[in-house]
């Protein structure tokens, strides 16, 4: 069974306003299954990581490369590929699930390449952090969002929460390298997992590659 919360698909949407890259809208925000080279100190929401009360996953983390390798990251559970594009450029989305004590985890990275007058348009800082905050509908708020160092690229880091359903949560982090975009999220049912030791061994494993 697969499970993706709105948000993460929400977050997607970014590349209709930004770049105008055609896709598949989901049927409704329910069930799917499914530090780049250190990116930067990223302002947390409060106190150090959550630690998980739930089963260990220690043993269960794996280091996971797409086909494409395209980019690598850490992830206690098995990634599906899905091509999510409703155009002939495909944009690739690799997702699984997990749990904690609290309730369901989530992670998903989706990596669109990018046209050069894409990738100027994103140079912009501006227009970036415009194109993720009108990524989200009215009623999923975005709680922070600050500025990602990526060497060789832009980043933003943000934290939504869903004014119609808490258990629909999300921090996600944007980012640009390379000639490509890569919408990194993490989501969960319970808003304190997004600080979850889980969910910073998931950032800080991340890492684009050319």
């Amino acid at each position: 069974m697969k499970l993706l919360p709105s948000a993460l698909r929400l977050l997607a949407l970014t590349c209709l306003l930004s770049c105008g890259a055609a896709r598949h809208e989901p049927a409704a925000p329910g069930p799917k299954q499914g530090d780049m080279p250190k990116l930067g100190d990223v302002p947390k929401q409060g106190g150090e990581p959550k630690q998980s009360d739930g089963p260990k996953q220690s043993d269960r983390w794996r280091l996971y490369v797409p086909p494409d390798k395209s980019f690598s990251v850490e992830l206690p559970c098995d990634a599906e590929r899905t091509n999510v594009s409703a155009t002939s450029r495909p944009i690739y989305e690799y997702g699984c699930m997990g749990d904690e004590a609290s309730g369901l985890i989530f992670f998903n990275v989706e990596v669109l390449n990018l046209s050069d007058a894409e990738r100027a348009k994103m140079r912009d800082p501006a227009a970036f952090e415009r194109s993720v905050r009108d990524s989200f509908t009215p009623n999923h708020r975005i709680l922070k969002l600050t500025t990602l160092d990526v060497a060789g690229g832009v980043g933003r880091e943000v934290f939504v929460s869903n004014t119609e359903d808490d258990m629909d949560n999300m921090r996600g982090r944007v980012i640009i390298f390379g000639g490509r975009r890569y919408d990194v999220a993490f989501g969960a049912t319970a808003a304190d997992d997004l600080q979850s030791a889980a969910a910073e061994r998931f950032f800080a494993t991340f890492k684009p590659l050319e």
